[in-house]
């Protein structure tokens, strides 16, 4: 079986070379970036079987869009509930971390599922909904929400030099969790 390939983003906060494609999973756009790297199917399956224990979407993420809109106050949070960025874009932002959820993925060649953060920028107050397929950084998250470690305070990690393949990776650095430090 040859190996299945994960999106990848070319430079951190701008957008890749080629046009990017834009999906719509469950009330959530998630973009299908430019480069890609293989991973073998072992890595993929222990990447399924790491976050088998995060909730699913209820399948159309009609009752949370129902729950952001009722608590809105302002056009933001009117516009919110279809809106989601890729973790890497909150590069250098600090944000809590209430929790995430898991998707399936339609990206032919990734690992078959991607998560959504629910989190705020802890600076601005503002939603930092992100999505996020980055090997790492859902392992990060999988771990945490298998710890019990939820709500974490964390930064977004973007490396300063690319990869080989012109990458720059990102992860998360965990600075607090269950509402201890900031």
């Amino acid at each position: 079986m040859a190996p299945r390939r994960f999106s990848r983003q070319d430079t951190p906060g701008q957008p890749p070379a080629a046009e990017p494609v834009i999906e719509r999973v469950t009330g959530v756009a998630v973009r299908q970036e430019a480069e890609t790297a293989a991973y073998s199917p072992e890595i993929i399956s222990r990447v399924q079987d790491a976050v088998s224990g995060i909730p699913g979407a209820d399948g159309s993420g009609g009752e949370a869009i129902i729950l952001q809109l009722l608590n809105a106050t302002t056009i933001d949070d009117l516009n919110a509930p279809w809106e989601a960025t890729s973790g890497r874009s909150l590069a250098g932002k600090r944000l809590a971390i209430r929790g995430v959820t898991q998707r399936e993925s339609s990206f032919n060649d990734g690992t078959g599922i991607f998560l959504v953060a629910d989190a705020t920028d802890t600076q601005t107050g503002e939603l930092a909904t992100f999505t996020t397929s980055a090997i790492s950084v859902v392992l990060q998250l999988a771990r945490v929400h298998q710890l019990g470690m939820f709500p974490v305070i964390a930064e977004v990690v973007v490396a300063e030099r690319p990869t080989e393949r012109g990458f720059y990776p990102y992860h998360l650095r965990i600075v607090a969790a269950g509402n201890k430090g900031s």
